[in-house]
């Protein structure tokens, strides 16, 4: 795309021609600080299509142009969901009146179509309006010179009205604050939907989009876990209601005593402006520091991990199986003072669940005696939660019993995580890479050295990705189909497939191996300190090797990340481009270092 030099704000037309080539070569970039999800149905789509026949005018696009890693590519602030309903028109995710756009009106969709890359799908739209969609231009205005603030900004004050965006996403907007930070990591992790990096290609954002069955791809939104157990209605996860949630869920964790819950805690926390400021962002900053955030971030996994595994065990979804009387607005405060309590249990009291089928038992109609919850959707006060809270503790606490081993616990509490991590993959390949084990497939009583040494390289080349670089590599998942039917053949094990994935395990290996988890844990950790990595890398990956059970198989995980500088493996660098590992020479090597300047 063409823009005008010495000028910070240009307004021009494109045509959908020009804007799909630049989409194709993923020029257009989404910055999940401000931009996070998708959330248009066909019909919204649909609508939009039919204006662009039509002639009628659309609204404006807005563009930043992107600088330092992603200088020459364009942010888009506004016209996500405008961009996203033209480009998979074209590329034939849904129809216009049951007619599907001509693959061979443009250049580049006739070279995906004889390349397999697109589908053409029928009945076809016939070319002459295939032709004016194409040629049709798009008011885009590109915002030069921007800094991150500027842009944050300008994106708070187009959704300031309220009419595009909900008062949390306006709250949530560019906000950087650790508990901002907090409340977007966990609430992706939540819904699948989360991504390596801020930046996502607007190409890659249809795959971790909210979406319906009637578009072939994204997360569907009835399997988001608070849609699925009936604690919000899919409008208001639509509405980002799941992210309130999860800040309100944070604050009573945070504060010495539950905090108040209402939206001028939510702003205050934030460090919004309020007359009648009631929480201090200062307060909440401080609490997160003291705590650690790493360590609140695992408490909250934990504790959704113990309530999902006994949710998992009902025929019923959460909303029917605590409250008797169906509520369609869903049973937020019900959830969260149900969460709060367990977390209590757990990371304060030091107990854990004496099994799923007790907690379960204790679920079943825990609302329907005595207990009860404010209703009225107004502000829930402190006192008033923390004396409900202390009860909720206090009939929960049969089910649960004192710690008994907490390695044990520890390899239990990272489902969430897991699949999490594997549905980032679909975005950013060069960052995730997985491994069906740690021996041959054909041999699993031989440990395999050579293996396990490119895992290590491939763990370099991920840590030279850039500033705050954080890959992530699984042992004991395949993605390839033939590769985790040859284990099943060798190993005569069942691997277990989840989205395009296959979970082999690793337990077949300690098997045949002779060793104990513990065994070849410290094995592994001595294997990885004396490799051939950079010294001080190599001490940071093996703290970050973690083994953790996922529905019974044994997976290992390996945190890779930036230690400030290139890293090497047998004193060379090497860098991931796309799903390989390449070794950097020559004036790569400047470029590398340059990365981190």
């Amino acid at each position: 795309m063409s823009t005008p030099t010495g000028t910070e704000l240009s307004v021009e037309g494109e045509s959908i021609q020009q804007l799909y080539n630049d989409y194709t070569s993923n020029k257009f970039l989404v910055n999940r600080r401000y931009q996070r999800k998708l959330v248009w149905g066909v019909e919204e789509k649909e609508r939009l299509i039919d204006s662009v026949v039509q002639k009628l005018p659309i609204p404006l696009i807005l563009l930043a142009e992107s600088s330092g890693d992603h200088f020459g590519r364009l942010e888009v602030i506004d016209g996500l969901q405008r961009l996203n309903s033209v480009f998979s028109f074209i590329e034939n995710e849904f129809s216009l009146n049951g007619e599907y756009f001509d693959l061979e009106t443009l250049a580049d969709t006739k070279i995906r179509l004889d390349t397999g890359t697109l589908t053409q799908k029928s009945p076809i739209l016939d070319r002459d309006t295939c032709r004016k969609i194409a040629n049709y231009r798009l008011p885009v205005s590109i915002y030069r010179s921007a800094s991150d603030e500027s842009v944050d900004e300008v994106f708070r004050r187009i959704n300031s009205s309220g009419r595009h965006l909900s008062p949390h996403e306006i709250r949530q907007a560019g906000a950087t604050q650790t508990i901002a930070t907090l409340v977007r990591r966990l609430a992706s992790t939540v819904r699948g939907d989360a991504s390596f990096t801020d930046f996502v290609p607007l190409s890659g954002m249809a795959k971790i989009s909210i979406t319906n069955h009637d578009l072939p791809y994204g997360i569907y939104v009835e399997d988001i876990f608070w849609v699925k157990q009936g604690i919000l209605t899919r409008e208001s996860v639509r509405e980002s209601r799941d992210e309130e949630l999860i800040l309100d869920i944070l604050l009573d964790l945070l504060l010495e005593r539950p905090a108040a819950t209402g939206l001028r805690y939510r702003d205050s926390a934030y460090g919004v402006e309020n007359d009648r400021a009631v929480t201090s962002a200062d307060v909440v900053h401080r609490r997160i520091a003291s705590l650690g955030e790493v360590e609140l971030e695992d408490r909250f996994v934990n504790t959704l991990e113990v309530i999902r595994a006994a949710l998992e065990e009902s025929p019923k979804p959460f909303a029917t199986l605590t409250v008797t009387q169906q509520n369609y607005r869903g049973v937020p405060r019900h959830f969260q003072a149900i969460f709060v309590a367990i977390n209590q249990l757990l990371h304060e009291d030091s107990l854990e669940p004496k099994s799923s089928k007790d907690l379960l038992d204790l679920l079943s109609g825990f609302w329907d005696g005595d207990l009860s919850i404010p209703s009225g959707g107004g502000d829930w006060g402190a006192e008033r939660k923390s004396q409900l809270l202390e009860m909720v503790k206090a009939a929960l606490r049969p089910a649960f019993k004192p710690k008994a081993d907490t390695k044990s616990t520890h390899l239990k509490d990272h489902s969430i995580r897991f699949e999490a991590a594997l549905s980032m993959a679909l975005t950013e390949d060069a960052l995730f890479e997985v491994k069906q084990g740690f021996c041959r497939i054909n041999n699993s009583g031989t440990f395999d050295d050579a293996s396990f040494e490119k895992i290590l390289r491939t763990a370099s080349a991920m840590a030279n990705h850039g500033r705050g670089a954080k890959g992530v590599i699984f042992i004991g998942v395949a993605d390839d189909e033939a590769d985790a039917k040859a284990v099943e053949r060798f190993a005569g094990i069942e691997t277990l497939k989840y989205e395009e994935f296959f979970v082999t395990g690793t337990q077949h290996e300690l098997s045949s191996l002779g060793k104990s988890l513990d065994e070849l844990w410290r094995e592994l950790i001595q294997k990885v300190k004396s490799s051939k990595l950079d010294l001080d890398f190599a001490e940071s990956l093996a703290r970050s090797l973690t083994p953790f059970r996922y529905q019974g198989y044994l997976v290992w995980r390996l945190d890779p990340a930036t230690i400030g500088r290139p890293v090497t493996y047998d004193n060379r660098f090497y860098e991931r481009v796309g799903p390989q590992t390449v070794e950097v020479v020559g004036q790569s090597i400047i470029s590398l270092v340059n990365r981190f300047q």
